[in-house]
């Protein structure tokens, strides 16, 4: 997976008092498919942030981080052209909080197969070696398996798009398994394996059944 760099947005400050506060990591994942929405599965697009246009040619599994102070923003996601010209294919009214310090924003499908932008405060995963997977393909609820040496029995949530299971009481290079299974199925689509590191360890699942789920792995600091 390619990473697009890092782009300051300048903090694009909504009020005067924003100028003193920690600006927010921002992690912009694009997980849209084109197949899925019947274009080339690259799918290039441009991303704007309050009219200004901050990411350009950001194909399928890329992702960047941008920069944003506290306060509220519209996000726009259009199809590349490399100025943001054109229409709009996601808006979304993104608040951040302060004292929010991490975020991943993934573009991704609804269940019903709508484009979004799904909006994550990673810091309230609070245990800098949580490890989340998330739900943002075009399927229906799916079960998240974990099991780690630090747990007494498996722990299995069952998640709806948009949403995400966590484990967060691993400890540095603790190993740990995550198995994903689509509704009532007991054939798992997916294996994850890792270590716990002092860091923000996240699986998006994207796709869809037609094209195929993939995962899209972020590791972000605290």
């Amino acid at each position: 997976m390619k990473l697009i760099g890092n782009v300051v947005l300048g903090l694009l400050v909504l009020c005067s008092s924003a100028s003193v506060a920690v600006a927010a990591n921002v992690n912009v994942v694009h997980g849209i498919d084109g197949r899925d929405l019947s274009q080339p599965q690259a799918l290039p697009v441009d991303i704007a942030v309050n009219g200004q246009c901050a990411l350009r040619g950001v194909a399928f599994k890329e992702s960047a981080l941008v920069e944003l102070a506290p306060g509220d923003y519209t996000i726009t996601v259009h199809i590349a052209d490399g100025r943001c010209a054109q229409t709009a294919v996601i808006t979304k009214q993104v608040t951040i909080p302060e004292n929010s310090r991490v975020f991943s924003a993934v573009a991704s499908l609804s269940s019903s197969g709508e484009p979004q932008l799904a909006i994550f405060n990673v810091s309230d995963l609070f245990v800098p070696s949580s490890v989340a997977v998330r739900h943002l393909a075009q399927a229906g609820s799916v079960t998240v398996k974990f099991s780690s040496s630090e747990i007494l029995k498996s722990q299995s949530t069952r998640i709806r798009n948009g949403k995400q299971a966590t484990l967060s009481v691993l400890s540095n290079r603790v190993p740990y398994t995550a198995n994903i299974y689509p509704g009532a199925s007991r054939r798992s689509i997916a294996r994850l394996t890792g270590v716990g590191r002092r860091k923000f360890t996240i699986y998006n699942i994207v796709g869809s059944k037609t094209n195929g789920f993939s995962i899209i792995a972020e590791s972000l600091a605290p």
